[in-house]
């Protein structure tokens, strides 16, 4: 809310303080560079702190939520290619990738149905879904990504590294409120999707 009020009153400064959450140097970014960071970034920890968390409580109760958020840590910490990192990033970025494998495709399905939900082009989400996912290094953050560039009709790139949708609607400071609406809805869809589950791995797994 606070990058869309920004590029909204055209105050790019302030704008870019927020691009960091992708992993971009922000200093020579664009309203519409921003915008795409900030959605990217937003999608992203759709599933690395919302859903996946919910994902594994729902099957292994409050154990395998900070089971989770563990790896998902370690990862955030030390998984990186770069010379410092790549000899001891290695493990837990493969062990993240694999217990992010199936939340990850879940969400964006979930995606999908929260745009059917609000109007977007649910239908085009699931085709640059499956279009764009792989030009994203990220094995699974590229499914959520793609999914909602078309669901938006927009163009998500990080400069010299990837492009995934197409630059059909420009993005703006509105992109980043729809967004964000796609994203609470997706949260909620999870919930009542794990719900049942929950209730039968409370009565047949981890019976009280």
């Amino acid at each position: 809310m606070a990058v869309a009020k920004a590029i909204e009153s055209g105050d790019l400064t302030d704008a870019r303080k927020y691009a960091h959450f992708s992993r971009r140097e922000s200093r020579d970014l664009t309203g519409p560079q921003i915008t795409s960071a900030v959605i990217e970034s937003m999608v992203e920890n759709l599933t690395d702190f919302k859903l996946s968390p919910i994902f594994y409580y729902a099957f292994f109760g409050v154990s395998g939520a900070v089971a989770f958020r563990a790896v998902n840590t370690l990862d955030g910490m030390v998984g990186f290619k770069d010379p410092e990192h790549i000899h001891i990033g290695w493990f837990s970025a493969t062990l993240d990738t694999m217990v992010n494998y199936v939340p990850a495709r879940l969400t964006a399905v979930l995606i999908v149905l929260a745009s059917a939900i609000l109007g977007e082009d649910y239908k085009n989400a699931w085709i640059i879904a499956h279009r764009d996912h792989a030009k994203v290094p990220s094995r699974n953050h590229g499914w959520q990504m793609a999914a909602t560039a078309g669901a938006l009709h927009v163009q998500l790139e990080k400069p010299g590294h990837y492009a995934i949708g197409d630059p059909t609607e420009e993005l703006a400071s509105s992109t980043i409120i729809r967004a964000l609406k796609i994203r609470n809805v997706a949260i909620i869809l999870g919930i009542l999707f794990m719900l049942p589950i929950l209730l039968l791995a409370r009565l047949y797994l981890f019976p009280c």
